[in-house]
């Protein structure tokens, strides 16, 4: 069964710090594929960022979207380190 819901792709560190990640949260997976940049690179550009959901099979609904940012607890900790999480909403790439 296709899902209607859109689906979203998130940015946000891994879980040791070293890493940007970038993936798809796709339903009924228990693993998703990521594309990772090196910390020390400094935050990812939209442009690259792009270019990684290409490559996952993705891309943003629309050319011009930027990607909404958050943050949230680490592991649930309000006094621990905050987590900053970017996402933006993606549609299949379908071959041409």
């Amino acid at each position: 069964m296709a899902h209607t819901r859109p689906l979203h792709a998130h940015m946000i560190h891994s879980w040791d710090g070293t890493a940007w990640e970038v993936f798809v949260a796709e339903p009924d997976e228990a693993r998703w594929a990521h594309i990772p940049f090196p910390v020390g690179d400094g935050v990812p550009t939209v442009s690259a960022r792009t270019a990684a959901l290409r490559a996952l099979g993705y891309a943003p609904l629309s050319a011009d979207t930027a990607w909404e940012w958050m943050e949230t607890f680490f592991e649930g900790d309000p006094e621990g380190t905050v987590s900053l999480i970017a996402s933006v909403k993606v549609a299949p790439v379908t071959a041409t």
